[in-house]
This record gives structure tokens, sequence and C-alpha cells, in this order.
């Protein structure tokens, strides 16, 4: 009964978030056309990701489970083409994580425990696609990082720098500002236990990117537990000259070189965001 009334809560959720995206406009600009056969008309690397996928205890299915359900998230995303001015939504790729859209019960970690419930493995495919994301300078619409630094120094991703999903909740949606068609790439690979995320271009990247993320402050608990954190995330952006962009696409230079940058440009914060971690007062199972 309590499944039931939290699985109508989340849809529920999901229908208004849905009426407040349609007022913002976004479902006029996602992006639906996926096709993998034409990868090869995007040779310019803007930007790529890799997570490890950790082994959690327990039985070979728990693994074998979560990893499905990155794998089904991922065939949705893997191959995406966005235009300029498109949007990508995280929610309007994948579909609701339930049995009966295929996703399997996983690990996931649920108000700061390490829990089992369907589509377990979300939000490690969000956080990595989300890396890629913010170093190709996607503006970012929609995006929440997880309460609590469950991880500790074992995370796998930046204080700052990750992206939750909760069906109904939190989505990740952001928005291909460059004059540019992009596509994502999305891969899990289960022998060398990694997710990666890449973007990629028609032409090579017109700019140079850097992030830095920095912890404002430590938020202890009051009793031995995981201490919370308050982070301030950054990404700069400098824009390279014609004709640099000219060669880099003559030469096809992978994206993310500092190379024959104009040390005139002057470089643009166009993404700020400061992110709260709260501190947990019991040690997380692993």
């Amino acid at each position: 009964m309590r499944k039931s009334l939290q699985s109508l809560k989340a849809y529920i959720r999901h229908l208004r978030k849905s009426g407040e995206n349609l007022l913002h406009g976004y479902p006029f600009y996602y992006a639906n056309k996926q096709n993998y056969t034409e990868l090869y008309n995007y040779p310019y690397q803007w930007s790529g990701f890799t997570t490890p996928i950790k082994q959690r205890s327990g039985s070979a299915d728990i693994n074998e489970n979560r990893i499905y359900n990155m794998q089904l998230a991922a065939d949705q995303i893997n191959g995406l083409i966005i235009q300029p001015k498109q949007i990508f939504g995280f929610w309007n790729r994948v579909p609701r994580p339930i049995i009966k859209n295929g996703f399997r019960s996983g690990p996931m970690l649920l108000r700061g425990k390490l829990t089992h419930d369907v589509g377990g493995g979300l939000c490690q495919i969000s956080t990595t696609l989300f890396n890629a994301l913010l170093w190709a300078n996607f503006q970012v619409l929609e995006r929440y990082n997880h309460s609590i630094d469950a991880h500790g120094e074992k995370r796998f991703f930046t204080l700052g720098q990750d992206a939750t999903v909760a069906y109904g909740y939190k989505d990740l949606i952001v928005r291909n500002l460059s004059d540019i068609p992009l596509v994502l790439r999305l891969e899990v690979f289960p022998e060398k236990a990694e997710v990666t995320a890449s973007v990629w271009g028609t032409e090579s990247i017109p700019f140079t990117v850097k992030i830095e993320s920095k912890i404002l402050q430590e938020l202890t608990p009051l009793s031995q537990g995981i201490s919370g954190w308050e982070v301030e995330t950054k990404r700069f952006v400098q824009q390279k000259t014609t004709s640099q962009f000219k060669k880099e696409n003559e030469k096809k230079i992978d994206a993310g070189s500092n190379t024959n940058i104009d040390i005139n440009t002057q470089w643009e914060v166009n993404y700020k965001t400061i992110d709260i971690y709260k501190p947990f007062e019991s040690e997380i199972e692993s």
C-alpha cells in the first residue's frame, strides 16, 4: 500500500513538473532525434567524462541489475542529436524507472542509507552526463546536487559537479547555446566497470572552458557521522578567435586543448552555483 501511494505521488509530481516545463516552453525545444549512423558527421570531441562503477557487496544480481539500469538509460541517450538552441531533458529521454519499463531493482542511496529500489544506478548516469555537458558549455536550466556527501573521499565526482535525478522531483535539463549541432555519446562498459559520457560537434569547440569548485565551509555533524559542505562552483569560458577556430577545424584538434588561445580575450563566468551537502549523523553502509 505504501509503495502504491509513493508511486502515485511520484506520478502526480511528474505531471506537475511537466506543466511547469510547458510554461517554460521546454517541450517545444526538446531534442528527440537519435541516430547512431550519423555519428561520423560529428568528428570533433568537445568534452568527455568517465566515472568508475563501484561494486556493491552482496549477490551478483545487485551489481548486474545496477549496470543493466545504467545501460537501459544510456540506450535512450546515446546518439542523441542536439541542434542549436535545442534542449536535453533527462526524464524526457529516460522512461519512468519502473519494472513495466524494463528497469530492475538495484542499490541506491535514500535518505543516507543504501537501499534497493527499481532504477538504482541512474544518478551515476546523470552525474557522468552532467560533467560532459558542463564542460561543453551547455546552459544549465535545471540540476540538483545530492543532499549529502554519501561517498566521502571515495566519491566519483568533484563536490559541486554532481547531478542527482528523481522521477517527478528532480530533473537534469540543459540547452545547447552554441550555433553548432552536437551529439551526445553515453556508454556503459561493464568489463571495465566504467561509464563514459562525451559531447561531439560538426565543428571544433569555439571556446575554452575551465571549471572551479571551491569548498566555502565544512558543516560538521553534531555527533560522529558524515560532514556536510557548502560548495561554490563556477564555469569560465574564453572565446577563440576566428583564425584559431578555422585552424582547429582544418587540423581536427581535440576539444579541450588550451593551445593557440588569444591571451587578450577575457574569461567570462557563465555558470555559478552554491550547493549544500547536509551533514549526516550516522555512517552509511558500503
